[in-house]
C-alpha cells in the first residue's frame, strides 16, 4: 500500500500501475567514457536489483514512497540472454523519481538507511542507475501495466579484481612439481563506504585504510596434479576504491611440492609482496604472480604484473616487506 502523499493518489488517477523492466541492452559503465558492450553478463539472468520510488523531486531520500526486489528473466525470443526484470512495484499514475540499486547478485540486494544512504563492504558488486521524471501510466487503456526500458546503463563503484599464481616459465633453480594456491590475501583497502542516492561518487573514508579481502575460490586447475606453470586463476572479486599512495599487501599461501635429491617435500608457506596501486571505480585489474624457486623452495623473485596498466618486478628485497 502506497503512502497518502503518493503522487498520484486520489480519485481520479484510477487504479495503481505495475512496473516491468526491459533489462535487454543495458550496459555497466566500466569506467570513464566507456561501456561493457556484453554488460548483459553483469546483469545476467537471475540477478536482483532494488527500486527506490520517490515523488519526483523530492530531496528527502531516506524515506521511499515504496521499495521492492526485482529479478532479471530470460528473454523471451533469446532465453540465454536478459529480457525483462519483474517485481511487484506498484506505483499510482504521476510523476516520478526511481533509483535502482544491486550487488550484482541473485540472493540479496542493498538496503537504504533512513538517511538515504548504503554502507557497502569489499565483496559487494554494488552499483546503481536512476530514471527521474519518469511518468507513469499505463502502457495502453484497459490495462494496469507499464513496460520501462532503462535509459541509464548500471555504474559499478567498485574495482574488479583478479588474482593468478604460476611457477615462472623456464628453468627453476629448484623445479617445484605442484602447486596449490590456498589463498591470496590482499590487505590495506578501504574499509565500509558510504553511498548517498542521487551521489555519483563516494562519501569520504571515515576510517583508515586498514581492510582486508581474501581471494578463496580459484579454478578447477588448482590442484596438485596440474601444471604448475598454468596459472591459477581466482574467482573475481570486487573491491572498494584505493588512493594511488595507499600501499597494498598481498599475503600469496601456496603448497608446493618439490624434489629434495630423491625425495618429494611438501612446503605450506606464505609469499608476500607490497605494492602503491590505485583501484579506481569501475576498473578491472589483474594481478598475475609469478615465482622463481630457490634453495629450500624459497622464492627469490616474485613478479608481480598489473595487466594492462603497469608491471612492477618485486625482488627478494621486497618480500615480507611492511
Amino acid at each position: 500500500m502506497l503512502p497518502d502523499d503518493d503522487p498520484g493518489v486520489g480519485p481520479d488517477k484510477g487504479e495503481p500501475v505495475q512496473l516491468t523492466f526491459d533489462m535487454y541492452g543495458a550496459t555497466v559503465v566500466t569506467r570513464a567514457g566507456d561501456t561493457d558492450a556484453s554488460g548483459a553478463e553483469d546483469m545476467a539472468i537471475g540477478k536482483m536489483f532494488r527500486i527506490y520510488a520517490f515523488t519526483a523531486g523530492s530531496t528527502n531520500l531516506g524515506s521511499p514512497l515504496d521499495s521492492r526486489n526485482y529479478t532479471v528473466q530470460p528473454d523471451a525470443t533469446t532465453p540465454s540472454k536478459p529480457g525483462k526484470a519483474t517485481g511487484d512495484l506498484t506505483l499510482y499514475r504521476g510523476t516520478y523519481d526511481l533509483y535502482l540499486v544491486s550487488y550484482n547478485s541473485s540472493t540479496e540486494v542493498p538496503e537504504l538507511d533512513n538517511t538515504g544512504a548504503f554502507t557497502v563492504s569489499n565483496g559487494k558488486d554494488f552499483m546503481y542507475t536512476k530514471l527521474e521524471g519518469i511518468v507513469v501510466q499505463p502502457d495502453k487503456t484497459g490495462d494496469n501495466s507499464m513496460l520501462v526500458s532503462l535509459p541509464k546503463p548500471f555504474t559499478r563503484m567498485g574495482a574488479q579484481v583478479i588474482t593468478t599464481v604460476k611457477a615462472r616459465n623456464g628453468m627453476q633453480p629448484v623445479d617445484p612439481t605442484a602447486l596449490v594456491v590456498n589463498y591470496i590475501k590482499v590487505s590495506g583497502l578501504s574499509g565500509n563506504l558510504v553511498y548517498k542516492l542521487n551521489n555519483t561518487s563516494w562519501e569520504a573514508p571515515a576510517t583508515a585504510a586498514d581492510a582486508s579481502y581474501t581471494f578463496e575460490k580459484f579454478g578447477s586447475n588448482n590442484t596438485l596434479d596440474w601444471s604448475v606453470k598454468d596459472a591459477r586463476v581466482s574467482v573475481p572479486g570486487v573491491l572498494l576504491p584505493v588512493a594511488g599512495t595507499q600501499k597494498m599487501k598481498f599475503d600469496v599461501n601456496l603448497t608446493v611440492n618439490y624434489k629434495d635429491g630423491n625425495q618429494t617435500k611438501t612446503s605450506v608457506d606464505s609469499y608476500f609482496a607490497t605494492i602503491e596501486k590505485a583501484l579506481l571505480p569501475g576498473m578491472t585489474y589483474q594481478f598475475d604472480f609469478s615465482l622463481t624457486f630457490y634453495g629450500a623452495i624459497v622464492p627469490s623473485d616474485l613478479t608481480l604484473a598489473i595487466r594492462e596498466w603497469t608491471t612492477s618486478s618485486l625482488t627478494g628485497e621486497d618480500l615480507g616487506k611492511d
